[in-house]
């Protein structure tokens, strides 16, 4: 289903038809797309870059796009460790954010990676991690990411069950539409799920793997 599409629908499974939900409804599909992606690693999101570290300080940005799903860091060398206790383990075992040498351990904060210690020479480090998916504006935009059975059960539902989440917020009787939508589009989600599944490399625990 293309934007228009997706709108379509949508608009279908509201009833509220006040304008501001209407207003709303290209930017919840967006998000629903978004919170898609954030729940399932889907593959045409995975991605292979390099990032080069800097010689004054201890974390180098990630390329624009960057989810913040980091899988795997190395070079030339072989694979570094990724703590995953983030920052503060980094910092545990490594209290001197100046200390020179070679790489030992690395973090992944958002869009940030750290490293300690800070090598004196700029190291280029190959990284597999997950992008985001691109934000829908035209009418013939796809959501091309997810598989396209799944858009009406997991886009749209979803979508719905955001919308329907702010139109009864307040509402002291049980948000009715919100769960029902919520809960068709955990299902649509787990099929996802089982897409993403099937198409995982058999390689074991390849860091190619999600």
């Amino acid at each position: 289903m293309n934007f228009s599409e997706l709108q379509r629908e949508v608009a279908a499974m509201v009833m509220d038809q006040a304008a501001n939900t209407l207003l709303a409804i290209p930017d919840t599909i967006n998000e629903a797309v978004q919170q898609i992606a954030e729940s399932v690693l889907l593959p045409s999101l995975k991605t292979l870059f390099t990032v080069t570290t800097s010689t004054s300080a201890c974390y180098v940005s990630m390329p624009s796009g960057f989810s913040g799903k980091l899988r795997y860091v190395g070079d030339s060398d072989g694979e570094y460790t990724i703590l995953d206790g983030g920052l503060e383990e980094l910092l545990r075992k490594h209290p001197d954010t100046t200390e020179s040498g070679d790489i030992e351990h690395l973090a992944s904060e958002g869009t940030v990676l750290y490293y300690l210690p800070i090598p004196s020479t700029a190291v280029s480090l190959t990284c597999i991690g997950y992008n985001v998916p691109a934000t829908l504006i035209n009418d013939t935009d796809t959501p091309s990411d997810i598989p396209e059975y799944t858009h009406r059960e997991a886009i749209c539902f979803l979508a719905a069950s955001i919308l329907y989440a702010s139109i009864e917020d307040g509402l002291e009787q049980d948000k009715v539409n919100t769960k029902m939508f919520a809960g068709l589009a955990e299902n649509g989600i787990n099929k996802i799920r089982a897409w993403s599944y099937r198409r995982r490399t058999g390689v074991g625990t390849s860091c190619w793997s999600n």
